[in-house]
């Protein structure tokens, strides 16, 4: 079996993370949704066969006899990071495999969608919270932080999330362009209503936004609406949704996520108590928000995952240290 160096595959998917990231920041440049897609998708198959690597996994395919070996492709990565159980904790698989495919879906379909007007808007949602993603995962996996390559602060696609933006995009109203659109929103929705229905954190798909298919006239405030029509010019509107669906679980709701999750002892308001007290989680607003005039915090999808993932062991000595901290 071929030799494979963790290390560049480490480097080379950075790299072309980052690659992804500097052709999208070039507003002129044509094809530039197309090639910042392949590239993303390019950067996490080599981030998941690194991963593999990593624990002595095998990345090839059966050797067939007078043929060379051949290295899996991205499905077949991410299946068998899922298999020998290697996503990062605090991370779920499941949803940041359905953004992994959405944008894998795109690039697909690449040739069919290079001229419908607007997917790019579509698409957007998606491809931020891929670098958020991918973020996380390299951290966690090889403790390289993208954001340490990249001046992110300048980016609209970088490593944190942009400012609250509504854009406004056309949408070709060619019929084609139209049933093109439609049937890559559908394969949009089937992605996210399966990870929603495996109990997935639906904040690791996209962006904080939701996807729906309405009418011309039928456009209110939904976080994404695709207006396709080929009589009358469409429009993409995307809103960025406000923390009160990003962070949609009071404390009640938040334990009950965790229970349903944990495999363990259930948990308690004492042990909510006793996690806060420990933890800094009320300070990070990847878990928790306030409203300034609010009285408690509201919690987030990663703040499930992140209190689900711990054992019970790791609750029963915050638990102790807890109860003489009262004490004392």
């Amino acid at each position: 079996m071929p030799y494979v160096s963790i290390k560049r595959l480490v480097d080379n998917s950075l790299a072309a993370m980052l690659a992804a990231v500097e052709v999208y920041n070039k507003p002129q440049m044509t094809y530039r949704d197309e090639v910042t897609v392949m590239l993303i998708v390019n950067g996490w198959e080599l981030a998941l066969k690194a991963t593999l690597r990593q624990k002595n996994r095998s990345i090839f395919y059966p050797k067939q006899r007078g043929e060379r070996y051949r290295s899996v492709g991205l499905d077949d990565a991410l299946g068998r990071v899922a298999a020998n159980s290697l996503w990062p904790v605090g991370i779920d698989g499941p949803a940041v495999t359905a953004n992994i495919k959405a944008l894998a879906e795109y690039r697909d379909r690449a040739i069919h969608l290079y001229n419908a007007q607007g997917l790019g808007a579509v698409i957007y949602p998606f491809l931020q919270q891929n670098v958020l993603n991918y973020r996380d995962f390299m951290l966690a996996k090889f403790k390289k932080d993208l954001a340490d390559s990249m001046t992110w602060q300048l980016l609209p696609l970088g490593a944190t999330a942009p400012a609250d933006a509504v854009q406004f995009m056309k949408v070709d109203k060619n019929a084609t362009m139209v049933a093109e659109v439609q049937d890559f929103i559908a394969e949009l929705r089937r992605l996210m209503d399966d990870a929603e229905s495996a109990g997935s954190e639906m904040t690791r798909v996209a962006t904080v936004y939701d996807i729906n298919m309405q009418s011309v006239k039928k456009m209110t405030s939904a976080d994404l609406v695709v207006a396709v029509s080929s009589t009358a010019d469409g429009q993409v509107v995307l809103r960025k949704t406000d923390p009160n669906q990003t962070h949609p679980f009071s404390m009640t709701e938040l334990l009950d996520k965790v229970n349903e999750r944990h495999e363990g002892r259930k948990l308690t308001t004492y042990d909510y108590q006793a996690i806060c007290w420990k933890e800094p989680l009320r300070e990070n607003t990847k878990y928790a928000w306030k409203h300034s005039s609010g009285a408690s915090h509201v919690w987030s999808g990663d703040a499930v995952s992140y209190l689900a993932a711990m054992t019970d062991d790791q609750y029963d000595s915050i638990r102790v240290e807890y109860r003489e901290h009262l004490r004392g």
